[in-house]
């Protein structure tokens, strides 16, 4: 049995003094607490109505609290190690299902062979720092997530503030793309009127990107550089220049350069017109939008090589080197609904996670509707649109009414325009600096 820590050792893994002195206020506050000899636990009533569900490993020290906090330990944690230090924790036959459940979770991942070790250097050990702290991070958000589903959705706070504070988690966990996501969440709530389907299925995807990130060394090298993109781990230029590179006659259908918090983000859409693949090309400037990267105006076509992010579904790449001049296209591959939507699923099939795909739509008239903005084909099949309502405005205008071909986002649901070709010229249909989606108001479909 590990004896009772002193309430100097508890101090001495406070990450700082005011988290020490709350701690010591919630002694009046546990309820089911235990230990084992290589671990605690205990319910700390806050001021929600459930408990928040305390678990120390010993061993590590290790912490796991449902509690919104940033911390690592929490006032939680720390109060039930001093409560412990008191000798108010009594010793208990058995773990709690959560407790066992988080327990568990790490005595597999010490003992699942994972990849090979990296050398005995200062960034091997930082890789390995980080990989435990995302995967301590996204144990922090499944016991998040359960929370919510268990206590429902009509009981969950859906503001802003409730969703960064669990971002702010992640990113202190270094997970930054599952903070993005939890963050979008506000969004989805505030612009939905079904927001209760739509949140469950954003907490589904989280919990299986959760499972997955547990799981790494089970998968496929494809979908495991897919999880790690997702959850934000950073891919090294060097390792996409690894990569095979991919030649084609690229298209430039589409470029975008929004801003915030002078963090400029430049985005342009490419189509290989030899073999119809898709590519997005991501640069970022602070300050000022001078990129380092220059790329092809819009409408123009290049010879040259691309590197694509490793992935399940590829769509990220590189700029390489150009086999000759940009010149102008004036015809573009024909494309439709079906072949749009069957490529679409595909990518799903291949990257759940995946949030919107380019598609091309040839021969669709763009229509306004009192239910909202439609695209439709020959064949009567319509597919909803959304963006900013100058964007489709412009549109309708350019179309004047006849059919035209039209590149976009499309996310299962609407497709979001990024330009427009008609009488061979493309038109951009976005600003060419424009505020982020997160501080602009999105547009709704009326």
């Amino acid at each position: 049995m590990t004896s009772p820590w002193s309430e100097g050792q508890v101090a001495s893994v406070a990450t700082d003094a005011g988290s020490l002195a709350a701690a010591r206020t919630l002694s009046a506050s546990w309820s089911d607490t235990g230990h084992t000899g290589t671990a605690l636990w205990g319910l700390c009533q806050g001021s929600g109505r459930s408990p928040y569900r305390t678990v120390v490993d010993l061993d590590g020290p290790a912490f796991s609290c449902s509690c919104p906090s940033r911390k690592f330990p929490c006032k939680h944690a720390l109060g039930l190690l001093l409560l412990w230090s008191q000798g108010q924790v009594p010793d208990a036959a058995d773990f709690p299902p959560f407790a066992r459940e988080w327990l568990g979770r790490r005595a597999t991942r010490a003992s699942e062979p994972g990849p090979p070790a990296p050398p005995s250097t200062a960034q091997g050990k930082s890789a390995e720092r980080r990989a435990d702290r995302v995967a301590a991070g996204l144990d922090e958000l499944d016991l998040w997530l359960t929370d919510q589903i268990r206590s429902g959705l009509g009981s969950t706070d859906t503001s802003p503030a409730a969703f960064d504070a669990v971002a702010a988690r992640m990113v202190d966990a270094q997970a930054p793309g599952v903070a993005s996501a939890l963050r979008r969440l506000a969004f989805t709530v505030a612009l939905r009127p079904d927001w209760p389907a739509r949140l469950l299925a954003e907490y589904a995807k989280l919990h299986l990107l959760v499972v997955a990130h547990r799981r790494l060394p089970e998968l496929p090298e494809p979908l495991r550089a897919t999880v790690r993109a997702h959850v934000g781990y950073p891919v090294s230029t060097d390792k996409v220049r690894g990569e095979p590179a991919v030649r084609d006659r690229w298209m430039v259908l589409g470029s975008q350069t929004t801003e915030e918090k002078r963090l400029f983000t430049r985005k342009v859409w490419l189509l290989g017109r030899d073999h119809g693949r898709w590519a997005l090309l991501l640069d970022f400037a602070h300050g000022t939008p001078n990129f380092a990267n220059a790329v092809p105006p819009l409408g123009s076509l290049v010879d040259a090589d691309l590197h694509f992010y490793p992935g399940a579904a590829p769509l990220r790449a590189q700029w390489d080197a150009g086999h000759g001049a940009a010149e102008p296209f004036t015809t573009l591959p024909a494309g439709g609904i079906d072949p749009a939507l069957d490529a679409f699923a595909h990518v799903i099939g291949a990257d759940p996670w995946v949030r919107s795909w380019p598609v091309l739509l040839g021969g669709v008239t763009p229509t306004v509707t009192d239910e909202g903005w439609l695209l439709v084909d020959a064949e009567g099949r319509a597919l909803p649109v959304t963006g900013d309502e100058r964007n489709l405005w412009t549109l309708l205008g350019i179309s004047g009414g006849h059919p035209v071909t039209v590149c976009g986002d499309w996310n299962s649901e609407a497709l979001t325009p990024v330009s427009v070709f008609d009488r061979g010229v493309v038109h951009s249909l976005v600003s060419a600096t424009a505020p982020s989606v997160s501080t602009r108001t999105a547009g709704r479909r009326r």
